[in-house]
């Protein structure tokens, strides 16, 4: 089931979307929209919007709604379904009219499911937004300020990290790690809060649809020595829900497994550069040393570290 594209002007006429029941704040009530008038809309760069969605019919009405209320007057929002069983269809059908392009089928997972929606994709600037996540009031403007008609650029912005799933209040995710600090040890960037231009996704994409936790490190980690620019915006432009079934909860069953694919992630992301395995190692335990300033036995604490000599071990 999917529904095509719409005519742009419909995109940012929000008078006819649906009214919540019982729900206040940002993005149910429309006390902090600002409708942009100015400047006209060909001036504004077409943003895409991916949103990967499987059974997350409890929240995908508040991420639907994050992007639509941003007022952007070029928006292209797609949602990519993995076939749901839960209410997430019907949700996303109330919405249909606001929706340039939405699927639901099986896919083979969400990497999956983000490749087949850029593919779609016609926009400037892109970005993905997960299904329990949502965008700040005005994030989408902030961005095009920043990157618009220019090549090979990223934007990062803030981001609040949930107390849990019922609330859009936390703590505040400011990460910006140099390259070297995501190369040598492990230090990544708020996903949501994170945009690029087409022709980076074309230059450092897809998705690896064999990496299950680390995806977005891997993407960075081959698109920042690709980027001619990257812009930090300080303010947040995501909120970052923390909930019981999220990848990164530190309960899932497979977190031990997260641990070692951000080693092969890195660790592959070296190689590709043209480090050598050990040349890299090295790398990640001057970075170790740097941390503790020459205190050697801080050595002996468990981090990334010992995961990298441990990767490498089994290696050789």
């Amino acid at each position: 089931m999917s529904q095509e594209f719409p005519d742009i002007h419909s995109v940012t006429d929000l008078s006819r979307l649906p009214i919540p029941v019982s729900k206040r704040g940002w993005p149910w009530t429309l006390d902090e929209v600002t409708p942009l008038t100015q400047p006209p809309l060909n001036i504004w760069p077409r943003i895409t919007v991916v949103t990967p969605s499987f059974k997350q019919g409890q929240f995908i009405e508040e991420t639907i709604r994050s992007v639509l209320l941003q007022c952007y007057p070029n928006l292209e929002f797609i949602i990519m379904d993995g076939g749901s069983t839960d209410n997430t269809v019907e949700i996303i059908k109330k919405y249909e009219p606001w929706i340039t392009y939405w699927v639901s089928e099986k896919d083979r997972g969400q990497c999956h499911a983000i490749n087949k929606g850029f593919e779609r994709a016609t926009g400037e600037i892109f970005a993905w937004l997960c299904s329990d996540d949502v965008y700040a009031p005005g994030a989408l403007c902030k961005v095009a300020e920043v990157i618009r008609n220019q090549k090979l650029a990223m934007a990062i912005g803030d981001a609040i990290i949930t107390n849990g799933p019922d609330s859009l209040e936390g703590k505040l995710d400011r990460r910006r790690p140099t390259f070297p600090e995501m190369a040598y040890n492990v230090k990544t960037l708020a996903q949501p809060s994170v945009f690029w231009t087409k022709d980076l996704w074309q230059a450092a994409g897809p998705l690896k649809e064999d990496i299950y936790f680390s995806m977005d490190y891997d993407l960075w980690l081959r698109m920042i020595p690709s980027a001619k620019s990257v812009a930090y915006i300080d303010s947040v432009l995501s909120y970052q829900r923390t909930q019981p079934q999220q990848k990164t909860n530190t309960n899932h069953p497979l977190m031990h497994k997260f641990f070692q694919q951000r080693v092969e992630v890195a660790y592959q992301a070296a190689r590709a550069r043209g480090e050598s395995g050990f040349g890299w190692l090295a790398r990640v335990w001057w970075f170790r040393l740097r941390q503790s300033r020459g205190r050697f036995w801080r050595l002996k604490e468990p981090g990334f570290h010992w995961q990298a000599l441990h990767n490498m071990f089994h290696r050789s």
